[in-house]
């Protein structure tokens, strides 16, 4: 009785092993890993272009207007037009900071372009046509200059859409012009939502890191302008006071002429001495009572303009606090997006993982288990064979 010898050939086991370890890093590898996207839609170059040079024409415009106005200021004598320039200059930059600071790069364009329209045609044709006297034309030359550099840039960055844009600002402008040095105007947005109704929206999304630049720029921007502007509120406050010069140096004036006469009335006539003086007195109580009141109303009119100014502040405050939350809210939902969609992935690549390690593993176990077999089957039957030969 032959037996069927056991299989010591250890070369096709060691390649089944290979083979199977091989599969088995090809599979692990060929298995996708955790791929997680971020659902943010990052601000284009062209529109964090479009941030930068709007702003950086909005510091050209609040510089030039400001040379321009303390030019006027300094050469006209005219407390009236002194007072016109100052709000002038007040209101200009307020208003063009607040137009380049918006978190749309293309809404911010299109409001300090129409800004700057409009200054121009308050200044040559508009409600401030005479408004500063013989500054008036360099007023008038600067305005043209800055509208005209601002079409410019709107042009480089707006490409084909200049036409439509174009005439959106110009309508805005004829409807809208500025009524007072104050530049008080309507909201270009509102405007813009109002007549393009149905069309494609302004972005305003960006990265986070994308918003907190665009906070910290107009953080930067407001902590240049305020102290000017704060200065500029003050001065118009001390001119709406009516505190003027000019009479309390004509009152010093009369009281040294008065102390003259006095001073010679002593040496002829103590009763007319005693008479001066007591004129003199009453006009000193009469001076001290003016400026008394003049500097009361300063100091209301102060606290007036202190308040509006705290406001302003409070409400830049709570926008760029709202900004935050928004930045915040829109970060936790990103968060949150991420985190179910990394669950979801994990929990269908280990599926799959798991399903594909346990096919090789049963692929694995069943050439190992049948290997034996087949070999000491194969094995036997080839001695069987040679036995029956001999036999035979």
């Amino acid at each position: 009785m032959n037996r069927a010898p056991r299989c010591t050939n250890p070369s096709l086991s060691t390649k089944v092993w290979r083979g199977a370890s091989l599969l088995t890093a090809m599979m692990l590898a060929g298995c996708s890993l955790l791929t997680i996207k971020s659902p943010e839609t990052p601000l284009t170059p062209h529109e964090q272009e479009v941030r930068l040079l709007t702003r950086d024409y909005a510091a050209h415009f609040t510089t030039t207007v400001a040379q321009l106005m303390d030019d006027a200021t300094r050469a006209d004598s005219n407390p009236a037009r002194r007072s016109q320039a100052l709000r002038l200059k007040l209101g200009a930059v307020t208003e063009i900071t607040r137009a380049s600071t918006g978190l749309s790069p293309v809404a911010s364009l299109l409001d300090t372009w129409a800004f700057s329209q409009q200054y121009r045609d308050f200044l040559v044709a508009g409600a401030g046509a005479d408004l500063l006297g013989e500054a008036q034309y360099n007023a008038r030359d600067g305005a043209t200059r800055l509208a005209a550099q601002a079409d410019d840039l709107a042009r480089s960055l707006t490409g084909a859409d200049y036409p439509r844009y174009r005439a959106f600002v110009s309508a805005y402008v004829l409807q809208n012009p500025l009524q007072n040095a104050d530049c008080g105007r309507p909201s270009v947005l509102s405007a813009w939502m109002s007549e393009e109704k149905g069309a494609k929206q302004w972005r305003v999304t960006g990265t986070v890191a994308q918003a907190l630049g665009d906070v910290s720029d107009r953080l930067r921007i407001y902590g240049e302008r305020i102290p000017e502007m704060s200065l500029w509120q003050a001065e118009l406050a001390v001119d709406r006071a009516g505190f003027d010069s000019e009479p309390y140096r004509k009152a010093l004036g009369s009281i040294d002429a008065q102390l003259v006469r006095i001073s010679k009335l002593a040496d002829t006539s103590p009763e007319l001495a005693h008479e001066a003086i007591a004129e003199l007195r009453h006009s000193l109580r009469d001076s001290s009572d003016r400026l008394d009141a003049s500097w009361m109303q300063m100091l209301r009119t102060l606290r007036v303009e202190r308040e509006a100014l705290a406001a302003n502040l409070a409400a830049e405050r709570e926008q760029v606090t709202a900004a935050f939350d928004t930045e915040r809210t829109r970060i936790s939902a990103d968060a949150a997006q991420i985190a179910a969609r990394a669950v979801d992935t994990s929990w269908h690549e280990l599926h799959r993982l798991v399903r594909e390690v346990l096919l090789l593993a049963t692929l694995l176990a069943l050439v190992i288990l049948g290997l034996p077999f087949a070999a000491g089957y194969f094995v036997g039957r080839r001695g069987g064979t040679r036995a029956g030969g001999e036999a035979a």
